[in-house]
């Protein structure tokens, strides 16, 4: 829950302010057109937040088949939580991920921030999805092939959040918050599950370590 007080509204109205627009320096050569990349959004907002005494978290949650992603700004004993925005990976494959945490990222930062930024690259990307005709559906794998495909796809997805854990609390948070489709891994391939064991106990010895 948001704990909202009159000075951290006050800075974030002053902050916004100063904010002007993210550039378009990044080009889809695919759809011959301009966006701004997220490092060009960073740039259009962290120094007026900063200034004002602001910081912006953005934390990533599991989501099935994409990546959800939460931006936060904090300071003045104050936190505004902006929503959580959802982006479907279109692969299912650790880049298809990557590529879509940085499109929520991306996403979230904008919305939160009321920054103006026309997303050329989504809305050609949207339109190119809408003029394709649909593609003849492909032969199911074997049932041993699509396990392991969701056992490393739910592995790529757990590690991520094992990875960012800053504490034992919070690492064990994140094991209990994400206990089903810990469990779901543990059903789809017992190599990959023992994977993430290994990740797992290795995070807790650097923290405790620390």
């Amino acid at each position: 829950m948001s704990e909202i007080n009159d000075k951290l509204i006050g800075a974030l109205v002053k902050a916004q302010s100063e904010m002007t627009f993210a550039s378009k320096t990044g080009t889809n050569p695919h759809f011959r057109s301009g966006y701004a990349p997220l490092e060009t959004v960073i740039d259009a907002v962290k120094e007026p937040l900063n200034n004002n005494g602001i910081f912006y978290l953005q934390k990533v949650y599991l989501a099935e088949g994409g990546q959800c992603v939460e931006t936060e700004f904090h300071g003045h004993g104050g936190v505004v939580k902006a929503g959580r925005v959802y982006v479907p990976a279109d692969k299912q494959t650790p880049q298809g991920y990557g590529s879509a945490l940085t499109y929520a990222k991306r996403y979230s930062l904008i919305t939160a921030c009321g920054l103006p930024s026309e997303d050329d690259d989504g809305n050609s990307a949207e339109s190119n999805y809408k003029a394709k005709p649909k593609a003849k559906p492909k032969a199911k794998p074997k049932q041993d092939e699509q396990d392991e495909s969701h056992a490393n796809v739910l592995y790529e997805a757990l590690a991520m959040g094992v990875g960012g854990s800053t504490s034992l609390e919070s690492l064990k948070d994140n094991w209990i918050e994400n206990k089903d489709a810990i469990s779901k891994l543990k059903k789809a391939s017992a190599e990959v599950y023992e994977k993430l064991i290994e990740l797992k106990d290795k995070k807790k010895q650097e923290l405790e370590n620390v």
